[in-house]
């Protein structure tokens, strides 16, 4: 690990779960956090480990991965740069309910629990800043998980990939943020399954692919089309 970049307390702030920190809070917190190098494949945390950081990320990607009761494992959600993640273990406290891997070259700025929450107690208004945060973010894990149950392939890609969009009412281009297969396995698909369904939509006109650059003509016929499946 090395000292963190100049740069992190105007990365912090851009995040809504520190938009409110005064500076001097920020940097009292920066002075002990680090920044952490990771290549491709490696662990940064494995689920039920004791939860004594959090994150976020400066470079790179990292996958969030749950393991079912058959052994399989999931890739629940792909962070990627300037997103924090493992927040929550701030106030839930105990242990990581996921494993963290990195996805190609990463690296991330560790930020020391102990010291997070030694703050948090000195301001309460900053308290319940952050439980209103995890509260939208719990909702939106809902919606997903509900997604997930009851949408055919077809529409949970083309919800993912509207997600991406900037904007739903003009011609996009978008990146996917990971790799097909690990796209696949955020949506509960199987590559072969990703492949087919994007092979539709392209065969349908509503896209166009270039490796993992997605063109979208008309993101509302894209919306329509999902609709019908």
């Amino acid at each position: 690990m090395e000292a963190i970049a100049d740069n992190a307390s105007s990365l912090l702030r851009e995040t809504s779960l520190f938009s409110a920190w005064p500076e001097a809070l920020l940097n009292t917190l920066l002075t002990q956090s680090k920044k952490v190098t990771l290549g491709s494949g490696d662990i940064l945390f494995v689920e039920k480990a004791t939860a004594n950081a959090f994150y976020l990320v400066l470079s790179g990607r990292i996958h969030l991965i749950a393991a079912a009761a058959t052994g399989q494992e999931k890739i629940v959600e792909i962070i990627q740069i300037n997103d924090l993640f493992a927040e929550a273990v701030a106030f839930l406290g105990g242990c990581y309910p996921v494993t963290a891997a990195a996805d190609g070259p990463t690296t991330v700025l560790e930020i020391p629990l102990a010291l997070f929450l030694e703050i948090l107690e000195q301001k309460p208004q900053l308290m319940r800043q952050m439980l209103a945060r995890l509260s939208m973010r719990l909702h939106f894990l809902v919606k997903e998980l509900r997604h997930l149950s009851v949408e055919s392939a077809e529409q949970r890609l083309a919800s993912y990939l509207l997600e991406l969009c900037p904007v739903v009412n003009n011609p996009a281009v978008i990146e996917l943020p990971a790799k097909k297969a690990a796209v696949a396995a955020r949506l509960g698909l199987t590559p072969e399954t990703l492949s087919r369904v994007l092979s539709r939509m392209r065969k349908a006109g509503l896209i166009e692919v270039e490796q993992r650059t997605i063109s979208i003509p008309d993101p509302l016929a894209l919306r329509r089309w999902a609709g019908g499946h």
